[in-house]
């Protein structure tokens, strides 16, 4: 199974089109099994889409899709080349003012999803609401769950940051029978002891570590949104296994090297023998 973590940053982006084609292109031409994006954004004043194609909502939730939300774009340009994947989309707070972002998987194979709110606030008008989309799909006979998040940084202070959230989606997870793989913007280095990295890594296995051939480690260039005045590139993007497994290769992907860059994130893409 090959599957793809990437914040994808959407519309705020320049080129975006062009961009768009490019993770088409690579979704295709790497017969990708599914995809965990996050910065999935839609306009606020856009119209809603009435059946947003291949669309599977939430189980637990009620979901308006706009006709411009990225999530929906890009899987009716992957339905144009032939190509069907299913999808789910959650939207976790107002982004930029004008955007609803969330975040979205997307699957060649039928998925049943649910959105989990991992913050203390709900308040889609407060940027610290964080939502959790967990998908379950079964791969060669077995159920699979996969994620998506975008989660806060580390907050020493308050304890509201990426603690909080960890701990509201360890809730969450801990009741899921099956193997999991957590994906998505941990927002946390793991250069960084006794923090984010660690923290998850307590209870959850680093793919990069299982891989026999991991290409690339880190997953931003310095300085970018959220991460102002970084001098070096780190790695804040991961897909951890709820178990060791066999990886046969972890790669970091559109960094301008293995592919053009079309984020602000580079993006990350394992390969998982599921046998």
């Amino acid at each position: 199974m090959k599957w793809l973590t990437l914040n994808i940053h959407s519309w705020m982006e320049e080129d975006t089109e062009e961009k768009m084609d490019i993770l088409v292109h690579y979704i295709i031409s790497s017969g990708l099994d599914g995809v965990s994006l996050q910065e999935v954004n839609q306009r606020i004043d856009a119209l809603p889409e009435e059946n947003p194609l291949h669309f599977v909502p939430p189980i637990n939730e009620k979901t308006i899709i706009k006709q411009d939300n990225y999530a929906l774009c890009l899987v009716k340009r992957l339905a144009e080349l032939g190509k069907e994947y299913h999808w789910s989309w959650t939207y976790s707070h107002v982004g930029y003012g004008i955007y609803e972002e969330g975040v979205a998987i997307l699957s060649k194979k039928p998925l049943q999803s649910q959105a989990v709110l991992v913050s203390s606030v709900d308040k889609k008008t407060d940027v610290t609401r964080r939502m959790m989309l967990c998908s379950k799909l079964t791969v060669q006979d077995k159920e699979l769950f996969v994620t998506s998040s975008h989660y806060s940084w580390w907050n020493e202070e308050t304890k509201q940051g990426f603690q909080d959230e960890w701990t509201l989606s360890k809730l969450f997870l801990d009741k899921l029978s099956g193997f999991i793989l957590l994906c998505g913007d941990f927002n946390g280095p793991d250069t960084i002891k006794n923090e984010t990295y660690d923290l998850v890594t307590k209870s959850f296995v680093d793919t990069f570590e299982l891989a026999e051939h991991p290409s690339g480690r880190y997953t931003i260039p310095k300085e970018i949104d959220g991460w102002k005045h970084t001098k070096e590139q780190l790695r804040i993007d991961y897909i951890f296994a709820s178990e060791p497994c066999q990886v046969r290769s972890h790669d970091v992907i559109f960094d301008g090297e293995n592919y053009p860059c079309i984020s602000d994130h580079y993006g990350v893409v394992v390969s998982i023998d599921m046998e």
